[in-house]
Parts: C-alpha cells; structure tokens; sequence
C-alpha cells in the first residue's frame, strides 16, 4: 500500500481564506511538514502573490492536489447558471485556477458544482456537463479532474448532491470522452447529504480519484461550525468521532482503492482546540497508522 498522504491548508489555517497575507504565510508553514507528501491548497490570484506562492510550493517538492473553488472577494461561481454570460465567467474563473495548477504540475484538481438550481436540475447538470467537458479538453493526458458532491439544504446547497447521482454524472462524461473525471469523496461531507459512510463509498463504485478525511456538525444548527465547517474527529456534538475515522479508513482499505497507483488521501480538518497546527496533524495521523496497522 502506497497511499499519497496529504493534508488540507485552507482548514488546518482557517484564517488563510480570507487574509491574502496570512495565506501566503501558513503556506510557508505546511510546506515544512515532513510526515505528508501532498498538500490539498490553492493559489490567492495576483501576479505577485500568484507568483510567491507558486514558488513556495514548488520548492517545496510536496504533490499538489489542487483545490479549485470560490475565493474571498469574488462573485461565487456559477457553472451551471442559465446566464450564458455567468457560465463564461465561471470557466474563465475555473481556467485561471487550472493554469495555477498547471503550473505546480499537479496531477489531481478538484472542482465543485457551483449552485442549485432546483426547478431545473436536469437542465443545470446538462450546462454543467458542457463546461466539464469543455475543460477536459484543455487538461493534459496525465492529469485528473474529480467533481466534489456535497449538501443540496444544509450549507452549501450546490447541484451535486447525492453520492449515487454524482456517479451517474461521471460516468455520463467518461462516456462522453473525458476519462479523466472522478470524484473526491469527502468523509465530512457524507452526512449533510444524508448518507452514511457505508452508502457512500457503495454509491461512488469506481469513480473515487481522491479523499479527504473530516468531520461536521450537523446536531446543532446554532454552533459556529454547523455543516460544511470541517471540525476535527471527535469534536462536541460533531457526526464522528476518531474510532469512524479509524472505520471508514479500513473500509476504504477494504474497497482496495487504498492498493491503487497514485490513490490519495487528504486530512482536511481544522485544529484540535489547545493544540497546535503540528500536534493536530500528529493526531490525525495516529488515527490513520492505527487504521491501516491491521
């Protein structure tokens, strides 16, 4: 077993998303991990911050898994907008983050859907299709694109969505052309879609392509956390505690995806409360070692 280990910048260092400075800074910091291989980060736009933080990473040496999304002081992206202006800008958008990928040699990129559109689901996920297709095009051989699901009413409210649709979709695309589309199943993810870790890794058969490991809080909609927010395992009134980590770790085990070439797996969990961004990191990693140890 050869897993890619890595782990998630923007919620180990909440503070990044939204302070172009203190991004640039906490990317400096992660880069010194030693005991991961990858990094699941993105870029801040800006030629000169653009160009600083390319540098950091590609010093580096780490592997990028490249995490495409909406970014502070920017309109969300609307890929499957009826607006044709909306869907030109969301690939434009989605095109500038791809060339900063491209350009860490990253080999894994992962997209979201953008908005819900509820009265015109189908139409929406034929627009999307479009777009999909269109950046698979201008993505090289080697490199994977893997679509996210997550929650239709909970936090997010994207298009995808249910685990089972989301492979529906895939699979729809390979069979347009793009082989090189997949899904990144998110293990915080699974409950504010109304799945359970058991259903979840059924539904996504064989278009898993990436992982990340974390936790939400769905119990109590008053706490600051509540959905898409990525506690740590374990966290009060969260959906998982480090024993499910240590679970759906064996079940990936169990599926064989953690036997494939280049399988990847990411933590993407804020800090423990009272402990630093390397003694969390420490802590995530003794759940993985406990988990693959049998």
């Amino acid at each position: 077993m050869k897993t890619i280990l890595g782990i998630n910048h923007q919620f180990l260092y909440p503070e990044s998303m939204t302070n172009e400075i203190a991004h640039t800074e906490t990317l400096r910091e992660i880069v010194k991990f030693e005991n991961v291989s990858a990094l699941d980060c993105w870029v801040w736009r800006g030629n000169e911050r653009s160009r600083e933080e390319i540098k950091i990473l590609k010093d580096s040496g780490k592997i990028i898994n490249y995490n495409i999304g909406d970014r502070f002081g920017e309109d969300p992206c609307f890929p499957a907008s009826p607006s044709k202006t909306e869907r030109e800008r969301a690939y434009s958008l989605i095109m500038r983050e791809i060339g900063y990928a491209l350009e860490l040699s990253s080999k894994k990129i992962v997209i979201g859907s953008g908005p819900d559109i509820p009265n015109d689901r189908e139409g929406a996920k034929e627009r999307f299709g479009e777009i999909i297709l269109r950046i698979g095009e201008e993505l090289p051989s080697d490199v994977e694109l893997a679509l996210e699901p997550t929650d239709w009413d909970i936090d997010k409210h994207f298009l995808f969505g249910p685990v089972k649709e989301t492979t529906d979709f895939i699979h729809k695309i390979r069979t347009s052309g793009f082989k090189n589309f997949g899904m990144l199943l998110d293990m915080s993810h699974i409950p504010i879609m109304y799945e359970t870790l058991e259903t979840a890794i059924k539904s996504a058969e064989d278009t898993i392509i990436h992982i990340h490991l974390g936790n939400c809080i769905i119990k109590n909609p008053s706490s600051p956390y509540y959905g898409d927010r990525h506690v740590p395992w374990s966290y009060p009134e969260s959906e998982y505690t480090e024993e499910d980590g240590i679970k759906f770790i064996r079940m990936l085990k169990n599926t064989g995806y953690l036997d494939k070439k280049n399988n990847t797996v990411s933590f993407e969990m804020r800090r423990y409360e009272g402990l630093s961004d390397k003694e969390s990191l420490e802590r995530f990693l003794a759940v993985w070692n406990e988990a693959i140890s049998i």
